[in-house]
């Protein structure tokens, strides 16, 4: 497969689905071109701002949304897949550390670099203006490195400005685990497969529940546009209460796929175009408006999440037929490429703009001006973030260790592998598959 060409490492979940770093790739280069219009300006001024080609330059905004929803998708998929299979005792505590080992380690540096080095970090001061420098103060330092600077006024979107998303990521990740114990020990008496399916739904149903009632109360304590400023309103906007409900469809595809991939659902061609039909319908509206609002803490961001899910859906559930003609091209070198590195470029591209744009290397104007910025900063980054995987990332991500799914004797001495067992009925017997499963996504 290209990303094995490209020498990427294979996921602790055991396998690497086909068009995951194209989407990754896509998401990370919207928001780049989000931020290089809104940033990179000397004067601080938008190329077509107030426009259509600055409403056009908004929707990218979207790739936020994309990477939420991938994450609820990859991370959700072996629990559920396992707990469908009814294995239900996962390994928790690897799950934690190769997630740690997947976010931490670039972060870190690249947080040291930006705030210590380059002076291209935000950083407020006692009024809560926010300036470009870097850190002065150890505490907010550590704040920003422990991912808990956006939950105070004082402190919100201090370090690296794009963190606030990886912050919420973050409280994804420990939620999820509670979600899955509960889901696991609901299950464990079930027979039923179908019973066990329905069980797996509730935790996206309740991620669901709680975005919509944080943004019910973001938009009842204080209407109006996001914004930066050091108040609790911008402390809400960006905190998982008010964004959970964005990794809930992701999940829901998690569940499907573990239907399909386990024989127990088909998705023909006419299944995968009214996935895609539906997704447009949803998506394109939604995406329009997002200049109201630029983080989109609203329901359009809801549907938002919605439209990409089906459009994964369409995307990654395996079929009886050819590939779609969109996953070869996700399954592309240049796409894997991108996406291989997504995470540092996420990371790198706003530190870099403001770091350019002090140092008067970034153009300012018009639609070329814009157009220049996006190529200096999309090849400084990308040089940058490609050294970072090398360096950084990759040997990191080695140490991931595969967390398989076991089960404990009835002696309760020991683990053992447990087999995957996939039922048919009565009446045609059991099929059993000898085939040893793994928890936890790339």
């Amino acid at each position: 497969m290209r990303g094995e060409q490209l020498g990427v490492p294979t996921p602790s979940s055991g396998d690497r689905l086909a068009g995951i770093e194209g989407l990754r790739a896509i998401a990370a280069g919207s928001i780049v071109v989000v931020h290089v219009w809104a940033f990179s300006m000397a004067t601080g001024v938008r190329a077509g701002d107030g426009r259509w080609t600055g409403h056009a330059v908004s929707t990218l905004s979207g790739g936020v949304t994309l990477f939420f929803t991938l994450s609820g998708f990859l991370l959700y998929r072996p629990f559920a897949a396992a707990i469908a299979d009814g294995l239900p005792s996962l390994s928790i505590r690897r799950y934690l550390q190769n997630r740690a080992l997947r976010i931490l380690p670039a972060y870190w540096v690249i947080l040291g670099v930006t705030g210590l080095l380059f002076g291209a970090a935000y950083i407020r001061d006692a009024h809560g203006h926010t300036s470009v420098s870097r850190f002065q103060n150890p505490v907010d330092l550590l704040q920003a490195a422990f991912l808990v600077q956006d939950d105070h006024p004082s402190t919100v979107t201090i370090g690296i400005g794009p963190a606030w998303s990886l912050a919420v990521e973050v409280v994804f990740y420990c939620v999820l685990p509670l979600l899955v114990i509960g889901v696991a020990h609901a299950c464990r008496s079930v027979e039923s497969r179908r019973r066990r399916v329905a069980i797996l739904l509730v935790p996206p149903l309740v991620l669901l529940c709680v975005g919509l009632s944080g943004k019910l109360a973001e938009a009842v304590l204080s209407p109006g546009a996001p914004r930066w400023d050091a108040d609790w309103h911008s402390v809400l906007e960006r905190s998982f209460w008010v964004q959970a409900d964005l990794f809930s469809f992701g999940m829901v595809v998690a569940v499907v796929h573990a239907q399909v991939t386990g024989g127990y659902l088909t998705i023909s061609r006419t299944v995968r175009r009214l996935l895609v039909g539906g997704g447009l319908v949803i998506l394109l509206p939604s995406a329009w408006r997002m200049h109201e609002r630029e983080f989109s803490y609203t329901l359009l961001n809801t549907g938002e999440a919605l439209a990409m899910a089906l459009l994964l859906a369409a995307l990654i559930l395996p079929g009886a037929r050819s590939r779609p003609a969109a996953l070869r091209l996700l399954e592309s070198r240049a796409f894997v490429a991108a996406g291989v590195v997504s995470y540092s470029v996420f990371l790198w591209h706003v530190p870099l703009i403001e770091w350019l744009r002090k140092e008067g290397l970034t153009f300012d104007g018009g639609a070329l001006a814009l157009l220049g910025n996006l190529v200096v900063v999309g090849i400084v980054t990308g040089v940058i973030s490609a050294l970072t995987y090398r360096y950084v990332e990759a040997p990191a991500l080695r140490r991931k260790r595969s967390t398989r799914v076991t089960a404990i004797s009835e002696a309760g001495a020991h683990e053992t592998p447990v087999r995957r067992r996939d039922s048919m009925s009565a009446k045609t017997g059991e099929v059993v598959s000898v085939t040893t499963l793994t928890v936890v996504g790339s």
